[in-house]
């Protein structure tokens, strides 16, 4: 996990009661916070060689996430 991750999910209710930020902050922060976490979904991937199954959790796709943002 990221800094930027530990950093905002330990203050995250500071966040929203005292800086107030829009909705579009908001869903980005959640997004990021969850992103890569398999409780909130994935894909299962077969190798079609040996059959192994691997499982890669969904990702946010946010530019403001540390790991999705390298993307864009």
């Amino acid at each position: 996990m990221s800094i930027l991750k530990d950093i905002l999910r330990d203050h995250y209710e500071e966040t929203l009661y005292i800086l107030h930020p829009r909705d579009t902050v908001i869903d980005n922060i959640n997004r990021m916070l969850n992103c890569g976490d398999s409780a909130h979904g994935g894909a299962f991937w077969g190798c079609p060689e040996c059959g192994k199954l691997r499982f890669v959790p969904y990702t946010c796709k946010s530019r403001f996430c540390p790991s999705c943002g390298n993307m864009y």
